[in-house]
């Protein structure tokens, strides 16, 4: 129990996408509607599901394999990840605050994507975006580490990736059983996001890497 509330805490930041929130709110606004929203959905669950079951099951094959102690990497590897977080938080300080919330080119992107490009474009955004993924491995990692059998493992990662995924599937359902009050929340949405993006973009990272960073020395020593 205490591994899988561990893991959906730290699954939890999800709700800190805000490029995914923001972009799912856009696509279900937009003429399309609900169609390219829920196909970069469909992608963006797939994606993180395919990463976080992979993961869990290499890690825990190379364990099986390996005698005697473990040794260092994965401590360092949190460290890394740690530190590279800190650093785009003081990038996203040190950047002052941008007047054009939306870039008019990904408006245009947006307009005419289709569904099978919204699918895959969701998928691609789990591997780009490293602050989500160092995020959500990090909720992976839980598991990964623990002396729990395979199939325990991977339940709690598709619980993370549930819990990881939840804003973004949260808006499509608002669409799909509130239509017509759906322009009118979303927009609320996204104005809040645009509001406070520049607090969330800094304290975000600056939270989990001093997380990564903590737990990769604590490792080590």
């Amino acid at each position: 129990m205490t591994v899988l509330i561990q893991s959906l805490l730290l699954a939890s930041g999800g709700m800190l996408s805000i490029g995914s929130i923001t972009i799912v709110i856009l696509l279900l606004i937009s003429d399309q509607g609900w169609r390219n929203g829920l196909a970069y959905t469909l992608g963006y669950v797939s994606g993180y599901t395919i990463i976080g079951v992979s993961v869990v099951w290499l890690g825990y094959s190379v364990a099986e394999n390996r005698s005697g102690e473990p040794g260092y990497f994965s401590s360092i590897l949190f460290i890394t990840l740690g530190v590279l977080l800190l650093w785009l938080t003081l990038r996203n300080w040190w950047k002052p605050p941008s007047e054009n919330k939306e870039p008019p080119r990904l408006f245009a992107i947006l307009d005419k994507i289709t569904p099978l490009k919204a699918f895959g474009f969701g998928a691609l955004v789990t591997i780009i975006n490293f602050k989500n993924l160092a995020i959500f491995l990090s909720a992976v990692s839980v598991s990964l580490l623990s002396d729990l059998p395979l199939p325990s493992k991977t339940i709690i990662v598709l619980l993370d990736v549930l819990v990881f995924c939840a804003p973004v599937i949260l808006l499509v359902l608002i669409y799909l059983f509130f239509p017509r009050q759906a322009d009118k929340i979303l927009n609320w949405i996204k104005q809040t996001l645009d509001t406070h993006s520049r607090t969330i973009g800094i304290v975000a990272p600056l939270i989990f890497g001093l997380i990564f960073v903590i737990r990769g020395i604590a490792g080590i020593l």
